[in-house]
């Protein structure tokens, strides 16, 4: 882009300024000129104020070559026939016909709408059109951003297709005029850039690939930890295994003594009719009853089950001190395994 290229973004109600020192107040930029037949910027439209707030003034048309941007400014130049009629003469079209390409519905030569013109780039010494941008909306610029239009796809503006034409060529509300600035079926096929879905799925690919960049990267060591940590479960298995073979008889060993300690079974004696009843002869011949014989024979039977008791318990005691050190003879083949790995 040279250096006499020049943007309508921003220049929009700049203050226009006059006179000979410059210092002399005109009005604000209202609207930029388009050649009616051509793809070419012709001047600018400058909004005066009214006159004493009362009195409603037209506005002053200003050809490209009738002033200069100065301190985001726009100075005019002091030659007449820079402005109104005289520029018109000058350049050889009638305003009337001009075209204010701004918010012109842009269609193609098969009829599709694709929105309004934006922002328009133009050589500031031709005014011939760069390009301009397909404005849809604040919103949908925002999320799916702009289609630029290069000027050799302008063909340039039509009457009777578009919107209705405000102005001189508004006409009737049951026959208004329509205009809309024509582009070739080519302009559709353009891509839309720089919105913030764009933005979204750069960054969510960039993103993806930057997860799958680490996941690649952490692979290896996580197969290193894997791998060791399997080798330590391994190890520490056999080192159960160890204790659990030599702890394998322990429990039989604990059940053998303590069957000893406790005696064989005493086995159920099953009376017959006949024992039964000369037991309760006995009872009834019996004439004397001596009170100390019936408690003396419970100590004795306490006594054995005491001394029963008592060789359970050796035998438990027996067993647990021969299986004292299973429990920390585990631990230590355990952690063996573990500082070996």
């Amino acid at each position: 882009m040279t250096s006499n290229l020049i943007t309508t973004k921003g220049l929009y109600n700049v203050r226009v300024m006059g006179g000979k020192n410059a210092t002399k107040r005109i009005g604000k930029v209202r609207a930029f000129v388009y050649h009616p037949k051509e793809r070419r910027c012709i001047g600018i439209m400058v909004k005066r104020p009214d006159l004493l707030w009362m009195f409603h003034r037209k506005d002053l048309f200003v050809s490209l070559d009738g002033f200069e941007f100065e301190d985001g400014r726009v100075v005019l130049s002091d030659d007449s026939k820079t402005r109104d009629k005289a520029a018109c003469k000058a350049i050889d079209v009638r305003l009337d016909d001009c075209v204010i390409w701004g918010g012109m519905p842009v269609v193609t030569e098969s009829g599709a709408t694709l929105g309004t013109v934006g922002v328009v780039t133009f050589s500031l010494v031709t005014g011939k059109v760069e390009s301009f941008l397909v404005d849809t909306g604040a919103t949908a610029n925002a999320l799916l951003g702009t289609r630029s239009v290069p000027g050799d796809l302008v063909l340039g503006f039509r009457r009777g297709i578009g919107c209705a034409l405000a102005g001189e060529y508004e006409g009737s509300d049951e026959n208004p005029v329509l205009g809309a600035i024509l582009v070739k079926d080519e302009a559709a096929e353009i891509a839309v850039e720089g919105g913030a879905a764009e933005k979204a799925g750069a960054a969510t690919a960039v993103a993806m690939d930057k997860a799958h960049t680490a996941v690649d990267k952490v692979k290896p060591k996580v197969n290193e930890a894997a791998h060791a940590a399997g080798d330590a479960v391994n190890k520490g298995a056999y080192a159960t295994g160890k204790q659990i073979g030599k702890a394998t008889g322990m429990f039989s060993e604990f059940k053998e003594e303590y069957d000893k300690a406790r005696g064989p079974k005493p086995e159920k004696n099953r009376a017959t009719d006949e024992e039964a009843l000369a037991v309760d002869d006995v009872e009834e011949d019996a004439t004397e009853v001596v009170p100390d014989e019936v408690p003396k024979k419970k100590p004795a039977k306490k006594a054995s089950q005491d001394s029963v008791s008592e060789g359970i318990g050796r035998a438990v005691g027996s067993q647990l001190k021969a299986a004292g050190g299973m429990f920390s003879a585990f631990k230590e083949e355990f952690d063996k395994a573990r500082r070996d790995d």
